[in-house]
């Protein structure tokens, strides 16, 4: 037999090479295709939110609006106009949403952070005004007066307005104003309408970041929610990284996966944050029942 030449023998070792690579990538090929996937939970989590209320305004008078949570507004139809600045009649319409709890914020989809800093909230309401349809703003420097129910109001609590953008939300204290404390809970003067929390920058130190791993789940599409419940503060991870996170802090963490027949699976775990760390995931199958359980136990 003869002996192989110099050149055959390099163009037989990359052939080799060839399928060895082409195997592997194909394994990792199927290993991603075999990984549960998830469509978007918006339509999930609208279904399960906390409805809006509605209530026709046909005068106004000194008694205030109180919604199903005791979310008291006094409306003042004087202090309304249209986009275009003129003014409005009666009839008109005040819409109001409460989210007093974090399995609420979470259906929401409405965590309480402004910019990378975690806030504590006692409540995020929505009020908005419409008439014949259109949405109303309040007048320049005009405002309607909120309160918000709590047992136990803490101090410093500051009005922190929802900027909305890409179905993500920014809390952030403009106009400048302060909730004040009492015995109802808290009061504040509402200096635009839409969504507003009372709220405070939760005080933190040192910072760590939690990578969301799986190698069941593909997570592109599940909803990512970390809870502080020392803080009092929900937030929404966008990604596969959550950072930012207070080093000493106690969380509960719960993924949401939604399937192509409206079945929910979950992961839910308690940590506490240390250092940096791999949270690794397998979600499993659930039911309504199951995760209202869950989220009701934050």
């Amino acid at each position: 037999m003869k002996s192989l030449t110099f050149s055959n023998r390099l163009m037989m070792l990359a052939t080799i090479m060839g399928i060895t690579l082409l195997v592997g990538c194909s394994k990792d090929r199927v290993s991603e295709v075999d990984k549960s996937s998830y469509k978007s939970s918006e339509e999930y989590m609208d279904a399960h939110k906390q409805a809006e209320q509605e209530f026709v305004i046909t005068q106004d008078g000194t008694s205030p609006i109180v919604a199903q949570q005791g979310t008291k507004v006094w409306p003042a139809r004087s202090k309304l106009m249209f986009a275009n600045g003129s003014d409005i009649i009666y009839p008109y319409t005040v819409k109001i949403v409460e989210l007093y709890t974090p399995k609420d914020m979470i259906l929401y989809q409405m965590p309480s952070t402004s910019g990378t800093s975690l806030l504590t909230t006692a409540g995020e309401v929505r009020v908005r005004a419409f008439k014949d349809g259109q949405e109303l703003v309040l007048k320049p420097d005009s405002t309607w007066k909120v309160e918000m129910p709590s047992a136990t109001p803490m101090a410093n609590m500051l009005t922190y307005y929802g900027a909305v953008s890409a179905s993500m939300v920014n809390w952030i204290n403009t106009p400048v104003g302060n909730f004040a404390v009492t015995a109802y809970g808290y009061t504040a003067e509402m200096a635009k309408l839409g969504w507003i929390s009372c709220a405070k920058v939760a005080s933190t130190a040192a910072t760590a970041t939690f990578n969301f791993n799986s190698t069941t789940d593909n997570l592109d599409n599940v909803v990512k929610f970390i809870y502080f419940p020392n803080l009092k503060s929900l937030k929404q991870v966008y990604t596969q990284t959550a950072s930012d996170l207070p080093i000493g802090e106690s969380v509960k963490i719960i993924l949401i996966g939604i399937n192509a027949s409206d079945t929910p699976y979950t992961f839910a775990a308690q940590n506490t944050i240390s250092k940096d760390s791999t949270i690794n995931v397998t979600l499993t199958v659930s039911t309504d029942a199951a995760l209202t359980a869950i989220l009701d136990g934050l």
